[in-house]
């Protein structure tokens, strides 16, 4: 070890936790090569929340389409909302991960996790684009299969610090002696990576959240906006650390003549949103400032659905991906494009940066190494 190492390590913990969480993810991965104390240092919980605060905010973008093309990129808006980017670390998905369709599930402190199924089976890959390691979980039970839907989502439990991926499994019932009325009985599947197997909900719950939408991740609890037995709209939640649903009503404007693919989930700031688009002449944006609390439930942006806009703005599904710091709004639509809004301003701007069909959610670069999970065997690429 070098004069320069040794005395690096002298520094007190809390300054060294700080310059530590400044480094660029490739330099702090040689570090934690060179040094095992400096590796220890990198997973105390300390360093993650410090290392999460100053690692920049990019979008991450699954792109694929017809031709074959499977891409993730890692782009990053700069002045003007300009996208920059750096092909070097673009991902060509089907080079290492042949099995497909693959799509995006979600992003959890720069771990990427992709949901794949072919035929009757479907498994989940869980990869770190910086480390360039991967993980492929066990297959779990209960086929999806027509009727029966299956959906997933990624996310994180800060009070046992334990990541897990959550597959709801939905159970068509047919009631025969009501025509023919039909409802779901979902239950969920849930795997903490570092355990090595799945485990399922003590409880079912009669909800059905649909194929489409990915879980929304926030505040310890995966989130999905689900339909009851009676078709009324509801925001369903897996709590991480209790293993237990939980629900509470969505936003306002919901009836049963709209189309529930034109409302999604997502997260504004720190707070859960509903995108909906089921109007003529407006798309709007619900924010539910304090979570969990009905009344809390505003409209925070409405923009109206100008001749300019009718024809790639009405009657599909928006999702909001990114707030700005001068509240500057970018969404998603439907899986063809990326638009910014101003709530202030009233602007509106279409981006164009595909080539084919995109999932996309936001993405915060990370060291963190699949190694340090017990029970996994990590695949590197």
């Amino acid at each position: 070890m070098s004069d320069e190492e040794k005395s690096l390590l002298d520094l007190p913990s809390p300054i060294l936790l700080q310059i530590l969480s400044t480094l660029p993810p490739t330099t702090l991965l040689y570090v934690k090569i060179v040094s095992k104390t400096l590796l220890n240092l990198t997973l105390d919980s300390e360093f993650l929340k410090l290392s999460r605060s100053v690692s920049p905010a990019t979008i991450i973008f699954h792109q694929f389409n017809s031709n074959r093309t499977n891409t993730l990129k890692f782009l990053k808006l700069v002045v003007d909302y300009n996208f920059d980017h750096d092909s070097n670390v673009h991902l060509d998905l089907q080079l290492y991960f042949p099995v497909e369709p693959v799509f995006l599930v979600g992003s959890v402190h720069g771990f990427v996790c992709f949901n794949y199924f072919f035929g009757n089976v479907d498994g989940i890959y869980i990869l770190n684009p910086t480390t360039r390691e991967y993980i492929i979980l066990p297959e779990p039970q209960r086929v999806r299969k027509w009727p029966n839907l299956v959906t997933y989502g990624f996310g994180f439990d800060p009070v046992r610090f334990e990541y897990k991926v959550v597959r709801i499994y939905q159970e068509e019932i047919r009631d025969n002696d009501t025509n023919g009325f039909h409802y779901y009985k979902s239950e969920a599947q849930f795997y903490t990576i570092g355990k090595g197997y799945w485990r399922s909900s003590v409880e079912h719950v009669m909800f059905c959240f649909g194929c489409r939408a990915y879980g929304v991740n926030l505040y310890g609890r995966i989130h999905w906006l689900v339909s009851d037995a009676n078709g009324n709209e509801l925001i369903c939640s897996f709590n991480l650390e209790n293993d237990l649903f939980e629900s509470f009503p969505t936003a306002p404007g919901y009836n049963k003549e709209n189309c529930p693919n034109l409302r999604s989930l997502g997260v504004f700031g720190r707070c859960l949103c509903v995108c909906d688009n089921n109007a003529d002449t407006h798309f709007e944006v619900w924010v539910m400032k304090e979570y969990g609390v009905t009344d809390s439930w505003a409209k925070e942006i409405v923009i109206n659905i100008t001749p300019e806009y009718n024809d790639w703005l009405c009657y599909e599904m928006i999702n909001v991906l990114k707030v700005f710091e001068d509240g500057e709004v970018l969404f998603l639509w439907r899986d063809d494009f990326l638009f910014l809004h101003h709530p202030v301003k009233k602007t509106l701007k279409s981006l164009d940066i595909r080539e084919g069909n995109l999932l996309a959610c936001g993405h915060v670069s990370s060291s963190l190494s699949l190694k340090n999970f017990e029970a996994e065997v990590v695949n590197v690429f």
